[in-house]
């Protein structure tokens, strides 16, 4: 058993970060994982990072990011300091690939009307002198105003990453990883030289997997551990973690939704049984029952709204589950409703499926999935009813709400095509910033959850706990934290 000392020793340190479960990949190409994400943000450097008090951005890899025409070009100035694992230097070059790997699948995914020759991106980005000083910047340009833009390239996936000749990528983060483990559930990274490693930045950085919730909060009792990031608790679980002293809870920008496939035999199929739905499940009930392990969602612009999250926020009685009775017209058939099995989803989807029974007659059977199937049922539409937490933390409604037009995979996979829904975000895409954006995409939004197969439910809560000697993370809307930032001042003995 080896001792790791503060660096106030001359030795090394260590910081110790739990997941829930392993990661479904390590692909900063395809980020569709919390923890994916937690571990990517270690291992590159993102252009621009969202802010810890709120909505909203800052530069990071990019040391400005100015817009011009209507929003339809910026200009992108690299941060200095910038540099792959070997020491080399961030092309702006570099960089520009990155800003077009914000618009994937799993990013903001475009409708094909805005990219009919197919490349995934808008944009067209060529390197420029910049015309206050002659340094290299990245000129972008657009037929559609991006506004949001700084918000998009907040995005793991949009950091830039250099593919090496083995097939494999490295970052320009603060760490390079060594060591991967799945049979022990643990990743490490070390320390290496870049724009973001300073005088707080551990030597090493430790993710390790604890699955049960109980074990990973021994690890923190005895020191194993130092940060816990919380996001799927049992409400019980969520109750006391939250109560606990020195206890963070956030409300993140991830949401819970019901996806309704169309064609069941169901009021749910149509736009008035959805209407019908929303109107008559009662969130903040329901909220309530959960402990607030989730917080209630009507609108996916209300992940952005500030919110009070505090542990005692659940002290408010609850009010009757189910107001409004609709009495069936007959007796309907049984649906399935399927939901990634781990906490809460379980409890929420018991709710939903006794509102879906109690007012439309349906006898529903719930079907619990590993995240790997979950994931799979969600992209092949393997479902009647499919309660689903969207795994992306997600910089802009836009992301919630651009599947639904026409031309769009998703929307051409659910064979669903509504003239108001494209006419509404072909307003909102065309729309440059400022107010008239926001009411553009406000009014979008409202034709979307009018029209389109899917219920907005809950917005998904986090615990953070720290242990002995770490300081409290910000934790951003979007889950991510500085984990470079955070040194113990005493580290333990450990196993490894």
């Amino acid at each position: 058993m080896g001792t790791e000392h503060a660096r106030g020793d001359g030795r090394a340190t260590a910081l110790v970060v739990d997941l829930d479960a392993w990661p479904l990949s390590l692909d900063p190409f395809h980020v569709v994982d919390f923890n994916q994400a937690l571990v990517l943000d270690a291992l590159v450097d993102p252009l621009t990072r969202d802010l810890a008090d709120g909505p909203g951005t800052a530069p990071s890899a990019l040391a400005s990011l100015t817009p011009l025409d209507g929003d339809r070009a910026w200009l992108l100035r690299p941060a200095p300091g910038q540099c792959w694992d070997d020491g080399s230097p961030v092309r702006p070059e570099e960089i520009a690939a990155g800003v077009h790997r914000a618009w994937g699948p799993t990013c903001l995914p475009l409708p094909a009307a805005y990219d009919p020759e197919g490349t995934g991106s808008p944009v067209v980005t060529r390197v420029v002198p910049d015309p206050a000083d002659g340094a290299p910047v990245v000129e972008l340009r657009s037929r559609l105003p991006l506004p949001y833009l700084p918000q998009l390239l907040a995005f793991p996936g949009a950091a830039p990453v250099r593919e090496r000749p083995d097939g494999g990528w490295t970052g320009s983060g603060p760490f390079r990883p060594v060591r991967a483990e799945r049979a022990e559930g643990r990743i490490e990274l070390c320390r290496k030289p870049s724009r973001r490693t300073g005088p707080g930045t551990p030597d090493r950085l430790v993710f390790q997997v604890y699955a049960d919730r109980a074990d990973a909060f021994a690890a923190l009792a005895d020191g194993r551990l130092d940060l816990s990031l919380n996001t799927g608790l049992s409400p019980g679980e969520f109750a006391s973690t939250a109560s606990r002293p020195g206890a963070t809870v956030r409300g993140l920008s991830m949401a819970c939704q019901l996806w309704v496939h169309p064609g069941l035999d169901s009021p749910l199929a149509t736009p008035a049984g959805r209407r019908a739905f929303s109107a008559g499940f009662d969130r903040e009930a329901a909220s309530a029952l959960l402990h607030k392990a989730v917080l209630p969602l009507s609108r996916y612009a209300d992940l952005w709204k500030s919110r009070e999250t505090g542990a005692d926020a659940g002290a408010r009685p609850a009010g009757p589950l189910l107001p409004g009775r609709l009495p069936p017209r007959s007796r309907r058939a049984e649906l399935t409703l399927s939901y990634a099995d781990f906490a809460p989803n379980g409890e929420a989807s018991a709710l939903v499926a006794a509102d879906l029974h109690e007012r439309f007659g349906h006898p529903v059977r719930l079907r619990p999935l590993s995240y790997e199937r979950f994931a799979r049922a969600a992209a092949t539409l393997d479902y009647e009813l499919l309660y689903g937490i969207n795994p992306a933390p997600l910089a802009h409604v836009a992301g919630f709400l651009t599947g639904f037009h026409s031309t769009s995979g998703q929307a051409r996979a659910f064979e669903f095509a509504e003239p108001a829904v494209d006419a509404a975000l072909d307003r909102a895409l065309r729309s440059a910033g400022g107010p008239d954006a926001e009411r553009a995409w406000r009014e979008a939004e409202a034709v979307v959850l009018d029209h389109a197969p899917v219920v907005p439910l809950f917005q998904v809560n986090s615990v953070t706990l720290t242990g002995p000697g770490c300081p409290a993370p910000a934790v951003a809307a979007t889950g991510t934290t500085h984990l470079d930032d955070l040194t113990r001042t005493t580290v333990p003995d450990r196993d490894h």
